[in-house]
């Protein structure tokens, strides 16, 4: 079957990446890319797997570039639009009715909205979703079990909604001892410290300043540590967030390492991964990335992490760096230990398990083949 997906960027995030592994891993359809904005990090990367890619720079008023979006699906007549994110989902949807398909799908990747902090036109388009989920997809693929039951209560098409977590490949995500080695190298840190991490760009749904109150808290019974903070904006240049770590007193033992797309190295090379969202989360990758490398996680209550987690890990409320750093202090006790040891072999399993890519690919197929053949039988 030709897959056309429609998504509303290629920047970094985890919808975007999630498109990217079906499309490199998929062997059994062909993969065509809309983007409705200009290039971004996957643009590149998916025209290196021989992906069609086409960008509209596009804005949500601009009417010349949505004809134009319709003309184009009538050009590539796919089998089936997969759209990604809510204004794909929006945008995409309608302009492939329009252009005579029938078989479209959705993918919903937020846990929740939170009105105070998301744009208006955003929430105004879910709520518009809710009841076109009824008339525009055939079926509804949602990436967290706590978004899915959100959603439902939002109004979208429960007969619609199809859990499926996202997929990851094993073979690069691993223990490695090797990475280990050159990540300490390269940070230069002694062997008998514990190595906290972090990997989230710098923005308020990521809530950084949560994970540094609670690093004062331990900091303040003495307690040894270094810890390091991966991603975008996460850099010196960033001064509210240097201001922050010096306020806290906390410039000793944070390192800011910007952003790092070597994953198996940062990875394997912390000793415990700390999440400390406070919303708008679906299934965080960061969570399974960290355990498939056997590095077991902290994490506040947001999305599906919790679920991820298990009970290799610690889970705590979201704002609250008390909890947090109770958490992170019991982790931190037990590093080294044999019990340690079994946690993280315990970790990799869970994903191993659970969400391996072929998983997620054969869910994704078997979606996607219902979909086709229930839209030829209507015929």
């Amino acid at each position: 079957m030709k897959i056309l997906h429609i998504i509303t960027g290629l920047g970094d995030g985890g919808a975007e990446l999630t498109l990217y592994k079906i499309c490199k891993y998929d062997n059994y359809n062909k993969h065509v890319v809309i983007s409705l904005k200009d290039k971004g990090k996957y643009f590149s990367l998916l025209k290196k797997l021989g992906i069609d890619v086409y960008c509209l720079n596009m804005n949500f008023f601009s009417i010349y570039k949505f004809f134009f979006l319709i003309k184009k699906i009538n050009i590539l007549k796919p089998n089936i639009v997969q759209t990604w994110l809510v204004h794909a989902d929006f945008l995409g949807g309608i302009a492939a009715r329009i252009a005579g398909v029938k078989n479209i799908v959705w993918n919903v990747r937020y846990s929740n909205i939170d009105i105070l902090k998301s744009k208006l036109t955003t929430i105004l388009i879910i709520r518009l979703l809710s009841r076109l989920s009824y008339i525009i997809p055939l079926s509804i693929i949602i990436v967290s079990k706590r978004a899915k039951k959100i959603y439902e209560k939002k109004g979208y098409d429960k007969k619609k909604l199809k859990f499926i977590p996202n997929g990851y490949d094993l073979s690069i995500l691993k223990v490695s001892k090797i990475q280990k080695r050159y990540f300490n190298k390269k940070i230069n840190i002694n062997k008998k410290i514990p190595v906290i991490g972090t990997v989230a760009r710098f923005d308020p749904q990521k809530d950084h300043y949560n994970l540094l109150n609670a690093l004062s808290i331990i900091r303040s019974r003495n307690k040894n540590f270094f810890c390091i903070l991966v991603g975008s904006n996460i850099n010196q240049n960033n001064i509210v967030l240097v201001n922050k770590i010096k306020k806290l007193n906390l410039s000793s033992c944070i390192k800011l390492l910007g952003r790092n797309d070597n994953i198996l190295q940062i990875m394997n090379g912390f000793d415990l991964h700390v999440l400390s969202s406070c919303y708008g989360e679906g299934f965080p990758n960061v969570i399974a990335e960290s355990m498939a490398c056997g590095t077991p996680c902290v994490t506040t209550d947001v999305g599906d992490a919790a679920f991820i987690v298990g009970k290799t890990g610690w889970v705590v409320p979201p704002k609250n760096p008390i909890k947090l750093s109770k958490a992170i202090e019991q982790a931190l006790h037990e590093i080294g230990t044999t019990k340690w040891d079994k946690r993280c072999v315990k970790a990799r399993l869970i994903i191993k398990k659970k969400f391996s890519i072929n998983k997620m690919l054969k869910s994704y197929n078997k979606v996607w083949v219902k979909v086709y053949k229930q839209k030829n039988k209507n015929i």
